[in-house]
């Protein structure tokens, strides 16, 4: 199959960008031909002062993508687009040009960016799905992106002229990693026969799992508020004789080093960005990861690494995470924002090492079956055939 794969790459690489090079590197060890059609938001640092000017209008639509898309489908012939990240350079421009040109399109949702400005049905600290029906207005009332009225008042008009031009309508499968997005996408009308549930994917090979052994309790992702810290750090501050290392950087970094320091709270460590070998090395030695998230995650990438390595996942009971951790068989759902209720879950887990043991093996066997890049590959190539 002749693919064009099409993603555009965030400044900061980060986790979406990580699933789409793993992709495209699964399809082409496979034997499948990509075309691809990728940008990098770097980019913009180059532009000339009238291009950073007109550079908001580009993101509503952009004519360089319609023509490029145009040119790239009438050489090449792809029998897919295979769509990852469009924003903001691209655009949703593509959608549009792949319909003119009659080639099918597969869209992997990564976050709700199609309902709403910022892609997380969150902000202002709370879960917030104002938006989802078509009311772009309530982004910009709330500030939504990046808490900036002229950028939430971009991503609003781009999203919300675009899917009056009907870009819904023209793309021809969701891929959803979770079925708690395909349930977000079914709530806004789009026909079951276009939404797919497929999840991401690792390699177990990475790493020799240690179930059932460990010194501390982990945390490890980005150091925001949405991520649940506080309540991570308040439920800690309850279990003196548990330690907690929290592995990476983010906003939070700073305000939470501040706070342990000037309350002497000694069972938790703040270990900065970690990243390959080291990294791992981290994981293999805790107990158990935590991922006490506070708004939608569409998938958790984190407990599949957890999972590698032999490790269960106590996780807040909210958006993709209870379809991601399976309650009782591979890690424990506590009640999100109550600190209270994830201490409890995180004794009954520190003193149950025969759970911890057989969660961690579990979680290991689906790291290798349902979450392994054979039976990815299958997934897709299937969705694929069925959009066709």
């Amino acid at each position: 199959m002749k693919i064009l794969f099409v993603h555009d790459f965030y400044r900061s690489f980060g986790g979406e960008d990580a699933v789409a090079l793993a992709e495209s590197q699964m399809l082409e060890s496979r034997g499948e031909e990509l075309v691809f059609y990728n940008r990098h938001n770097a980019e913009v640092d180059e532009y000339s002062l009238w291009a950073k000017a007109a550079f908001p209008l580009h993101t509503i639509y952009s004519f360089r993508t319609s023509k490029e898309i145009a040119n790239i489908t009438f050489d090449s012939r792809p029998d897919l687009a295979y769509i990852h990240n469009v924003f903001p350079l691209i655009s949703p421009s593509l959608y549009h040009a792949l319909h003119s040109s009659d080639v099918p399109s597969l869209q992997v949702m990564h976050d709700f960016r199609f309902l709403c400005p910022n892609g997380w049905f969150y902000t202002q600290g709370q879960i917030c799905e104002r938006c989802k029906r078509g009311n772009y207005l309530n982004a910009l009332r709330y500030r939504c992106f990046r808490d900036s009225y002229s950028l939430s008042a971009l991503y609003a008009l781009s999203i919300g002229m675009n899917r009056l031009g009907g870009l819904l309508r023209k793309i021809d499968g969701f891929i959803c990693l979770t079925e708690f997005s395909r349930h977000k996408l079914l709530e806004i009308g789009l026909p079951e026969s276009k939404l797919f549930v497929k999840p991401n994917f690792i390699d177990s090979s990475v790493a020799i799992a240690k179930p059932g052994t460990g010194e501390y309790v982990l945390y490890l992702g980005r150091l925001s508020a949405e991520k649940g810290l506080w309540t991570l750090v308040r439920a800690f501050e309850k279990l003196k004789s548990i330690k907690l290392k929290i592995v990476g950087t983010g906003p939070l970094e700073h305000e939470l080093r501040a706070y342990l320091q000037d309350r002497a709270v000694k069972n938790i460590e703040l270990l900065g960005f970690k990243q390959g070998i080291q990294k791992w090395q981290i994981l293999l030695n805790s107990i158990f990861l935590v991922v006490p998230s506070e708004w939608y995650e569409t998938f958790c990438m984190v407990a599949l690494e957890a999972y590698v390595a032999g490790k269960p996942v106590v996780a807040s009971n909210l958006g993709s995470l209870p379809y991601v951790v399976e309650d009782g068989k591979t890690g424990i759902l506590f009640k999100s924002a109550d600190p209270d209720d994830l201490a409890d879950k995180i004794r009954y887990f520190v003193s149950n090492t025969t759970e911890v043991t057989r969660m961690g093996i579990r979680g290991r066997e689906l790291a290798e079956t349902k979450f392994c890049p054979d039976e990815n590959y299958k997934m897709l190539m299937n969705i694929a055939s069925r959009v066709l």
